[in-house]
């Protein structure tokens, strides 16, 4: 990496960029790195008039009023991608950052949580946990992607909450034709991959299922992982064209955690631990969705349900063990009446997520000091309309009132009595004052319910200038309600207070302006923004504390007025044989009153000021492509440095270089090289721990498809 700084500053692809890039595929040809994809782009925004499936966006992409990325299944496939996080860092210009196996993606300019900002969808069950726990990216391997799309910014009128500063919607792979598919993998770091999948359709019936497998022994020391998935689809098409179709997906994760290290053995030992092995989490999970839908003159109907259910124990070494059940149960019901010139959308959203928590002193979990119950059920009625003034100009506006009831039970047991043998100086003894069942806690245990209302509502309005350009702006009133345990203390750590019952509801306002510019090869994408938030929710170790300066138990609280200014911008050119694209993300943020309720313009924690991502790809002949892709992260305070006096997390760059080529019309022969100058850098720093990230890793693979 240090032949290679000042090749990139992220901001654009200037010619001593190209310089770089040429110089890397001369490196990388001569160790004989080749690549092969369709003639057609790979890269950001590469689809000619793609159809939006938001679900009030059905028109060409000039038609609608939002920063939206959409990446396609020949895209998923081309981008040689091992999980969703590396596709949607490549080809939407994400950012994820990772504190010890818990992958948080950021939109829109937040640090710490990010990831509850952020809504993800899996056919229109939601992905995200009930919890402030990891989102389990591995549940959707991306041999089921059909494709995936990007809504950046606030759209809580559609969505709900959690939609507060985007939206990634995923949709699985439909039945067209039948298929058998086969990938598999190996490479750096004991990584081995490997899939099968099949589909078969008729006129009305049809089915698919797929299998894989994932594991790894990480990059550190203790940061072994391994996946397993099975999924199975089953569609029926009615005589009148109603169409019916299920879905069922199971499968587990198991993960070691490697944790932090101090900034010398960062520097020195990247590839070291902390721990010792013995931290880590299992998830069984699995999942049930339907949906079923049906065009009508007057319109269409849509009606999805889902349950998940999601069995995770966990591991943060001696004397702390807990097993963590979830389950969300969802029903989605929505119309659309289509005039002339509207569209009018009525729906509402039923959702009821359960968590059941167990805490452990045991590693044979045996010994229970706690237990707890918690639910939370919301009703959310919502209407959009959309209305063409003109041939050229459409305005779209939409409200959501949503309902919330919130249950926690906590059982705490006297703790002297947990144990049936005690340590004295002559070795164990028989515990005088143990009892099984032990006498519950009253002081330790609480029972509270809670009930909340938000209202969310958006206006935007597009003007199309001809078949290349089209100008749109819009307005977002999002809200994002505390998980569980933003709200409760149950998993054995003490909070200041049992329930934050003071703990109020995320608010934002949010304004946008967009260009875009589509014409032959060229593509331009520009969003300007500015979002800002009222109650953000933080954790402040101070509470709880009689000494402001000395850390009590802490307790999650709302934080002062937080403002966002950003501007998201993407262009993309492809010719025939060659083409590149690039992408930026600038946000700057400013808390007005800072955690200690003084001072003002703090930024907000890992936060980049500047992530970028650029590729340039080249059709050597007509079955071999090589692609680089260049990727730029800016540096941000460390996690909890609400103050901004800590050193600064460092900005880093990384260029991957990757081959495809087509050996038959059913075989593809690959092989990929991440971080190919083994830079040296954190994903995350958080009071001073370091969270490395991967060093130097080859992959190679082949793929089948008939």
């Amino acid at each position: 990496m240090k032949g290679s700084e000042g090749i990139l500053a992220g901001v654009c692809l200037s010619a001593r960029v190209l310089l770089g890039i040429a110089l890397s595929w001369q490196l990388s040809a001569s160790c004989g790195l080749w690549a092969d994809e369709s003639a057609e782009a790979s890269s950001y925004h590469m689809l000619e008039e793609y159809v939006v499936r938001a679900w009030h966006f059905e028109n060409e992409s000039l038609e609608v009023p939002a920063d939206i990325v959409q990446i396609d299944r020949q895209t998923i496939d081309q981008s040689l991608a091992l999980s969703l996080p590396e596709l949607l860092e490549t080809e939407a210009n994400l950012y994820f950052s990772n504190l010890s196996g818990f992958t948080n993606v950021s939109l829109r300019g937040f640090g710490e949580g990010s990831g509850l900002r952020s809504l993800i969808l899996v056919d229109g069950h939601m992905l995200n946990p009930s919890d402030m726990g990891r989102i389990n990216w591995e549940q959707v391997p991306l041999e089921a992607i059909e494709s995936v799309e990007v809504l950046r910014g606030g759209h809580n009128v559609l969505y709900g909450d959690k939609a507060l500063s985007g939206v990634i919607k995923i949709e699985t792979r439909r039945i067209e034709a039948t298929r058998l598919d086969f990938e598999g993998r190996l490479g750096s770091f004991g990584t081995q991959q490997s899939s099968l999948s099949a589909a078969w359709g008729g006129s009305a019936w049809s089915f698919s299922g797929g299998l894989s497998r994932q594991i790894s022994e990480g990059y550190r020391a203790h940061s072994d992982s391994s996946t397993r998935h099975a999924s199975a689809t089953v569609g029926y098409v009615f005589n009148n064209g109603d169409e019916l179709n299920f879905r069922f997906a199971g499968g587990s994760t198991d993960l070691t955690y490697p944790g932090g290290l101090d900034e010398a053995s960062y520097r020195n030992d990247p590839r070291s631990s902390s721990n010792l092995g013995d931290e880590g989490s299992t998830n069984e999970y699995a999942s049930m969705t339907s949906r079923f839908i049906g065009m009508r003159d007057w319109g269409s109907w849509e009606v999805l349900a889902g349950y998940d259910q999601n069995e995770i124990e966990w591991s943060f070494g001696e004397g702390s063990y807990g097993a963590n059940d979830q389950s969300g149960y969802s029903l989605k019901p929505r119309v659309r009446f289509e005039p002339a010139d509207w569209v009018l959308i009525l729906g509402a959203d039923f959702l009821y997520d359960t968590l059941d928590f167990t805490a452990y002193l045991d590693e044979a979990r045996t010994i229970v000091p706690s237990q707890a119950a918690l639910s939370e059920s919301r009703l959310s009625p919502y209407v959009f309309a959309e209305y063409d003034l003109t041939e050229h100009f459409s305005l779209s506006a939409g409200l959501r009132h949503e309902w919330s009831n919130y249950q926690a039970k906590n059982t705490a047991y006297v703790e002297d009595q947990l144990y049936a043998t005690i340590e004295t100086n002559r070795g164990p003894r028989p515990n005088p004052n143990y009892k099984n069942p032990a006498d519950i806690d009253q002081d330790e245990s609480y029972q509270a319910s809670l009930r909340e209302s938000g209202l969310s509502a958006e206006f935007s309005m597009n003007y199309r200038l001809n078949d290349q350009w089209s100008l749109w702006a819009g307005y977002d009133r999002a809200y994002r309600y505390p998980v569980f345990d933003e709200r409760a203390a149950y998993q054995g750590y003490p909070l200041a207070e049992y329930i934050a019952q003071d703990l109020e509801a995320e608010e934002g306002d949010q304004f946008e302006l967009g260009l875009k510019y589509l014409q032959g090869a060229h593509e331009l994408y520009a969003t300007v923004y500015r979002l800002q938030m009222e109650n953000e929710i933080i954790f402040d170790p101070s509470v709880g504390s009689d000494d402001p300066s000395t850390p009590g138990n802490g307790l999650n609280r709302n934080l002062g007025a937080v403002d966002r200014y950003g501007a998201d911008v993407s262009y993309a050119y492809n010719a025939q044989d060659w083409g590149f694209s690039m992408a930026l993300a600038f946000v700057r943020t400013k808390m007005r009153v800072g955690i200690d309720g003084e001072g003002s313009g703090q930024e907000v924690p890992l936060v980049p000021s500047l992530v970028s991502t650029n590729q340039i790809w080249w059709q050597l002949e007509e079955r071999l492509r090589v692609r680089l892709v260049h990727r730029y992260v800016d540096e941000r305070y460390q996690g909890g440095d609400f103050a901004n006096e800590s050193q600064p997390v460092e900005a880093y760059q990384l260029f991957h270089i990757q081959a495809d080529w087509q050996a038959t019309p059913q075989c593809r022969i690959f092989v990929k090289c991440d971080n190919i100058f083994d830079t040296l850098y954190a994903e995350t720093v958080y009071f001073g721990s370091y969270y490395p990230g991967d060093g130097r890793s080859i992959q190679a693979g082949v793929k089948f498809n008939f």
